[in-house]
């Protein structure tokens, strides 16, 4: 099972929706059918997010926690690799595009490609949570 990256935005959806794509990855993540790749940073960003007040009403705290759980339990923690100097459109993803570059399948699946647009200048594909449900699961 190659590992992949996933967004915070496909991991709060997945939370939320309960059904859909998004949901599908993450529901595969903590069935141990989808193997995610992580960096301290994503770690953190993962926590912050989600302990979010706006959050606090639609995703429950054991989901919240479970995540972060499983994901230090299960997940492939990796060293950030280095990220290019691009015209990036977000920088608070560049945790995201440096984990991916770390990792053999070089992906990452995103509900915002658009925020990560210049992966493809390396090698990095972006994928939706449809296809990378095809693709992974």
């Amino acid at each position: 099972m190659r590992p992949v990256v996933l967004d915070t935005s496909v991991v709060v959806a997945g939370l939320i929706a309960r059904r859909g794509a998004a949901s599908a990855l993450v529901e595969a993540f903590f069935a141990d059918r989808l193997h995610l790749a992580y960096t301290p940073a994503i770690l953190g960003e993962y926590a912050e997010v989600l302990a979010r007040p706006e959050f606090a009403g639609v995703i429950e705290p054991n989901d919240r926690i479970g995540i972060i759980l499983k994901l230090r339990a299960s997940g492939l923690l990796v060293e950030p690799a280095a990220v290019p100097i691009a015209a990036w459109p977000d920088v608070d993803d560049l945790p995201f595009v440096s984990a991916a570059l770390a990792v053999e399948s070089k992906t990452i699946i995103t509900l915002n490609p658009r925020d990560l647009a210049p992966t493809a200048d390396f090698g990095v594909r972006v994928l939706s949570p449809s296809e990378g449900r095809r693709e992974f699961l």
